[in-house]
């Protein structure tokens, strides 16, 4: 049943204007903007918050967390090598520090620092700490600051992108990685609950993503934040580190078989269901 006191607008969290409601989904419901086309969840509406627990990296995305995307992870390092000979990087969100560790094997003279709200161990030649972004020491600056999956989580996304440009210092990189609402895998989800089969719609908008970013939505943001864009990288997660909960063998497999083709096609007409967007950081100041 469609919830009651349903707003007939709200406004976009990347450019203001009004978006109505899209869908109604088990968590939350969904409204998408006019202008930039941007989707979102309404908090408001949220039935309950995702718990970011020892359970969330060991059970519910376990494959995500086992599966490092190390094809990224070289990008990434390629265009942070392109700073300067010695970087220094700050991981928004680093989770438990896979990216970092993974970095600081590749090039150990680099100067290395995560931040998260979860707790990590001490890792060797890396700066783990646990807090908010927000209340970081706002004299700290970095050559680069990036966030792998981090900003579709985030309710106050222009506040974000605001903050991930102050800790960078002037001439030096944001990287930003997210999903993309108008991916092949989106699109699939969406048409099958068109036909009554909820399961992949479900997946995908659940309630651990506030935000499902497009291609221009996300560079749109970006440029409101006064970043420009340098490089963007469209991609798909590795098969392995899907997430795809399943009764049983047999209905994982053809869901795996599923999943796969429609990586496929993203891939072939450009619609995948990640992207990494690189940024330059200008040397005067702006705002958001």
């Amino acid at each position: 049943m469609a919830p009651t006191n349903v707003a007939s607008t709200r406004p976009c969290p990347v450019c203001e204007s009004g978006a109505s409601l899209a869908f109604h989904h088990p968590d939350a419901d969904l409204y998408r903007c006019a202008d930039c086309d941007h989707c979102f969840s309404d908090i408001e509406s949220m039935r309950s918050a995702e718990p970011y627990d020892a359970r969330y990296y060991e059970q519910t995305h376990r494959n995500w967390f086992e599966h490092p995307h190390v094809w990224l992870f070289e990008r990434i390092r390629q265009c942070i090598g392109a700073v300067g000979p010695a970087p220094t990087v700050l991981d928004v969100g680093c989770g438990r520090g896979d990216f970092l560790r993974w970095l600081h094997e590749k090039e150990p003279t680099w100067e290395l620092t995560g931040i998260d709200l979860s707790p990590n161990d001490p890792q060797p030649g890396i700066t783990l700490r646990q807090g908010d972004v927000f209340s970081m020491d706002t004299r700290c600056q970095f050559d680069v600051v990036m966030n792998l999956a981090v900003i579709e989580h985030v309710a106050d996304v222009r506040r974000f992108i605001g903050v991930l440009r102050e800790r960078c210092r002037p001439g030096g990189m944001v990287i930003v990685m997210t999903i993309n609402d108008r991916s092949t895998l989106y699109a699939a989800a969406r048409l099958l609950r068109r036909v009554g089969l909820t399961a992949a719609f479900d997946r995908v908008y659940e309630r651990h993503h506030l935000n499902h970013f497009n291609v221009g939505s996300l560079g749109k943001l970006l440029a409101l934040g006064g970043l420009r864009a340098e490089r963007t990288i469209l991609h798909n997660t590795p098969m392995d580190a899907v997430d795809m909960p399943a009764a049983n063998r047999f209905v994982t497999v053809v869901r795996r078989a599923g999943v796969c083709g429609v990586f496929m096609l993203g891939a072939l007409s450009g619609r995948t269901f990640l992207q990494t967007i690189v940024c330059r950081v200008p040397d005067s100041p702006a705002s958001i």
